[in-house]
């Protein structure tokens, strides 16, 4: 006999289970947006500003640990991002994860 067939689709979850995951891989992923795109396109348009068409700013002007803040950030910082990134995640899940196991089973009225 065949095991029904169970259909999943990550733009409609059908269970609160999937639901939560999909809250937390949708904040990871944009954060990690934000850290892929947006700061190299702020540090872009800071410097589209600049009339000797140079691409000078206010970042690209400041130092950050003997580096030029612009460097520093995508280098070191989005590099730091990604790494806090992934124990975002994790507390998430971990945080998840403790809740599903401290609720009751649907249909139990409360006993274990």
């Amino acid at each position: 006999m065949a095991k029904p067939r169970v259909n999943v689709n990550f733009f409609r979850p059908s269970t609160l289970g999937m639901r939560q995951e999909v809250g937390i891989v949708t904040t990871v992923l944009a954060i990690w947006a934000t850290l892929s795109f947006g700061l190299p396109l702020l540090i872009w348009l800071a410097g589209l500003a600049d009339p000797t068409g140079m691409g000078r700013s206010f970042l690209t002007q400041s130092r950050f640990l003997g580096f030029p803040l612009h460097y520093w950030l995508i280098a070191q910082g989005c590099t730091i991002g990604y790494v806090l990134l992934c124990k975002l995640y994790c507390t998430l899940w971990d945080r998840r994860i403790a809740r599903t196991r401290l609720a009751p089973p649907p249909g139990s009225r409360g006993q274990r």
